[in-house]
């Protein structure tokens, strides 16, 4: 079986809906019966990726030829957004801080973000950001006539 377990989370990968009822009937009796653990029927079921997050990530399917049935990994509009916000504090000229600790703060967020998302598809997302950031930057430095 393909997995993702995190914490008390976990989920199950399978390749066709009869697939993914057999295993989950499974692994629900397995953890009902001899671990005696309770199941949220809420958050259980059998779901497309494309319905599903996790953690941050997300999938959706990949357009490429000859790759039908594959997802590639995101990351969620929720974190995009999330980023955005950390940056314009951090980037906003009324912060009393130096543009050493600026830089410093930056760097920080960034490298965090960046190592925690790094096995989703953010190289695009992430060139447009640092263009909206370098436009933000040069739009607070016009002097307002």
């Amino acid at each position: 079986m393909k997995f993702v377990r995190y914490a008390d989370d976990f989920s199950i990968y399978c390749k066709t809906k009869s697939k993914a009822k057999f295993q989950g009937n499974e692994v629900f009796k397995f953890l009902r019966d001899k671990l005696k653990l309770p199941i949220n029927r809420e958050k259980s079921g059998i779901r497309r990726p494309v319905n599903f997050q996790i953690l941050g990530h997300g999938f959706v399917p990949t357009y490429r030829k000859g790759e039908k049935g594959k997802y590639q990994l995101i990351v969620t509009k929720k974190r995009w957004k999330t980023l955005k916000m950390k940056l314009k504090l951090i980037t906003r000229k009324t912060s009393p801080m130096s543009f050493d600790k600026r830089i410093e703060k930056l760097n920080q967020v960034c490298r965090g973000w960046i190592n925690y998302f790094k096995y989703a598809s953010i190289n695009l997302k992430l060139m447009n950001i640092d263009g909206w950031l370098r436009i933000k930057q040069s739009e607070s430095r016009i002097p307002i006539k």
